[in-house]
C-alpha cells in the first residue's frame, strides 16, 4: 500500500508526500529490525541463564564428588609418610601395620578422577563460548579448562612410569588372597571381589630396609602419588572459586528481573 502510494507520489512529483512516505518505510524497516534484536537479545539472555544453572549444578555436583574422591585417596599418602622413617631405617625397625603395607603395595595407583564439566565442554566444541557474557565467569571457566588439561597431561605421564612394586620385588612386598570374614588380618579398605574374597598385603619390612633398588621405586611411586593428590586441591580450588562467580551473576540477574518486574 505504501509502495503504490510513494509510487503515485513520484510520478506526480509530489515530493513531499514522497518524503513522508520514504520515512515511513524507513522507519517501518527500523523499528522490525529493532523488535527483532531486542527478540534476539532476549533469546540469548535465556539461553545464558539456562547455561549458568546448569553450570552451577554441574560444578557443585563434580566440586562434591573431587572433595568425596581427594578424601578416599589421601589416607594413601599419611600411611606411607608414617612408615617412611622405618623403610628408611630413620626410626628402630618395626613391622609395617596392615593398613601400611597396603599403601605400599598400591602406591603406583592413581585411578583415573572425576573432572568433566559437560556444559563447559560443549561450549568450548560448540564455539559458542561467548554466549557467557560475565568476565569473571568466563575467566573461572577458562582457569578450570587450564587445570583439567594440565591433570590429565600429568596423569598420563605419571602413569607411563610407575612401578608396581608387588611384582618387582615379590621378596619384599607380595599379596595373598583370604576370606573377607578374617577382619584381624585386612585393613578396612581392602578390597572385596565377587567371590566374597579380600586381597591382603604382606611387606618384608627386613628386606624393604636393604633393598636400595626397592626403596628408590617406591620413592619415585610416592612423589607421583603426592603430585596426583596435589591436582585434586588445585581442581578443588579452582571450582570453588568458578561457585562463587556463579553463585554471583545469577545473583545479580534475578536482582535486575526482580527490578525490571518491578517497573
Amino acid at each position: 500500500m505504501i509502495l503504490r502510494r510513494l509510487t503515485t507520489a513520484l510520478r506526480k512529483q509530489d515530493w513531499f508526500t514522497v518524503v513522508i512516505e520514504t520515512l515511513i518505510v524507513v522507519l517501518g524497516v527500523f523499528l522490525g529490525l529493532q523488535v527483532n534484536n531486542w527478540n534476539a537479545a532476549r533469546v540469548e539472555r535465556n539461553s545464558e541463564q539456562v547455561l549458568l544453572l546448569r553450570l552451577q549444578e554441574e560444578t557443585r555436583s563434580l566440586l562434591d564428588t573431587q572433595k568425596e574422591e581427594l578424601a578416599a585417596q589421601s589416607p594413601r599418602m599419611g600411611l606411607l609418610t608414617d612408615a617412611n622413617s622405618v623403610m628408611f631405617s630413620l626410626a628402630p625397625s618395626r613391622p609395617l601395620t596392615n593398613d601400611e603395607c597396603w599403601a605400599l603395595v598400591v602406591s603406583h595407583w592413581l585411578p583415573s578422577p572425576t573432572e568433566e564439566l559437560s556444559s563447559l565442554d560443549e561450549l568450548i566444541s560448540s564455539g559458542r563460548f561467548d554466549l557467557i557474557s560475565n568476565p569473571s565467569v568466563k575467566a573461572a571457566l577458562r582457569d578450570y579448562a587450564v587445570v583439567k588439561e594440565r591433570s590429565r597431561g600429568a596423569r598420563a605421564e605419571a602413569v607411563s612410569e610407575l612401578f608396581r612394586l608387588h611384582t618387582r620385588h615379590p621378596d619384599a612386598v607380595w599379596l595373598e588372597v583370604g576370606r573377607a570374614e578374617d577382619t584381624d588380618y585386612f585393613p578396612p579398605t581392602a578390597p572385596l571381589d565377587s567371590e566374597g574374597m579380600k586381597w591382603r598385603y604382606r611387606c618384608d619390612i627386613d628386606q624393604i630396609r636393604g633393598n636400595t633398588a626397592f626403596l628408590s621405586e617406591y620413592s619415585d611411586n610416592a612423589a607421583r602419588l603426592n603430585s596426583y593428590l596435589r591436582r585434586y586441591k588445585e581442581r578443588i580450588a579452582v571450582l570453588t572459586d568458578l561457585d562463587a562467580e556463579l553463585a554471583k551473576e545469577l545473583g545479580m540477574s534475578r536482582s535486575r528481573r526482580e527490578s525490571e518486574a518491578v517497573e
